[in-house]
């Protein structure tokens, strides 16, 4: 054999195994976001029935992620419950705060599972409030997630998606929350570099064959717009941080167990409290101040107004979309 057809012979075994790499990557991929997909459609299903007035949001949040890691699967991050004016980032913290749904409440469950990193991530409202002004807002963001959905395919500018939400929700009479959005999902990453946003004015990216996107819809009969509260329930590693010097021990204990057990996931203070007796909110507060931690800030709109919010995961296909929640 001459140097050319052995160097020829080579070169197309390498691409030959690569391909073959490839194909089982995309096979494990879809396989994992499938089992986690179907996952949280049954984790929906149960959970939704025990949402009542008079249960305690800690007994609701435990039960959901209980049920997770029960069917197979894990937290992709803190199962939040958000009532009312409150949109994002609220799990029960390491102390129970005795928080109860109420008779006039607007509740939120936003839930995400991964099997080995594939995430999926999904939410659904529970209205308890009988005032006519709500009597459609889950329904106007369940209508714009449908719609939104139905515009999924390649080469797609989210920024279309945006628009088609943006009128669907105000022809409700709502607002749409300019802060919050759909967004892509990368393994081991719930906020991937795509945005998927809630308005038509805003930014948006290019949807291509094999990404994985989560349609996050929020309904508000505010103004639309959130504000970070002085809450603090949910924390993610930085893997950017670098090298930094911890003075205390339960800090290095506590960035040891973060980073063996949730990664770059986000995980509740909570579920430390579970695995150290002692130290928990000392060593989150010097991780977080050394840059090691992000905090995820309760997000809030101002007080006596209402959110909704729905979501779910979708693949982008060849010629569309396949819901995996």
């Amino acid at each position: 054999m001459t140097e050319n057809k052995k160097s020829n012979s080579e070169t197309q075994e390498k691409k030959s195994k690569e391909d073959l790499e490839k194909e089982e990557e995309e096979r494990i991929k879809l396989e994992s976001l499938r089992k986690a997909g179907k996952i949280s459609k049954d984790v929906k299903e149960y959970i939704k029935p025990r949402i009542k007035v008079g249960t305690s949001a800690l007994d609701i949040v435990s039960i959901t992620e209980a049920k997770i890691e029960e069917l197979g699967g894990l937290c992709a991050f803190p199962v939040n419950l958000c009532i009312n004016n409150i949109a994002a980032h609220y799990t029960s913290p390491l102390k129970d705060d005795g928080l109860m749904i109420s008779a006039d409440d607007l509740v939120k469950i936003d839930l995400g599972v991964h099997i080995e990193g594939y995430i999926v991530d999904t939410a659904f409202s529970v209205n308890f409030n009988e005032d006519e002004s709500l009597e459609n807002i889950i329904q106007s963001t369940e209508v714009a997630l449908d719609a939104a959905k139905m515009m999924v395919k390649p080469k797609v500018n989210t920024k279309d998606l945006g628009k088609k939400i943006e009128d669907i929700v105000r022809g409700f009479k709502y607002n749409p929350i300019k802060e919050l959005g759909g967004h892509q999902i990368e393994r081991w990453t719930v906020h991937g570099k795509k945005q998927l946003p809630e308005l038509g004015s805003q930014g948006g990216d290019i949807m291509e064959e094999g990404e994985v996107f989560s349609i996050e819809i929020f309904a508000s009969t505010g103004e639309g717009s959130v504000h970070n509260t002085q809450y603090s329930h949910i924390y993610e590693f930085n893997p950017y941080s670098g090298r930094v010097p911890l003075r205390r021990k339960a800090s290095k204990q506590l960035l040891g167990y973060v980073n063996k057990n949730y990664k770059t996931l986000p995980f509740a203070e909570r579920w430390l409290g579970k695995e150290f007796r002692m130290g928990v909110a000392f060593g989150l507060h010097e991780l977080v101040q050394q840059g090691k931690l992000q905090a995820h800030f309760v997000l809030a709109e101002k007080k006596g107004v209402y959110v909704a919010q729905s979501e779910e995961t979708i693949l982008v296909t060849e010629d569309g979309y396949e819901q995996i929640t």
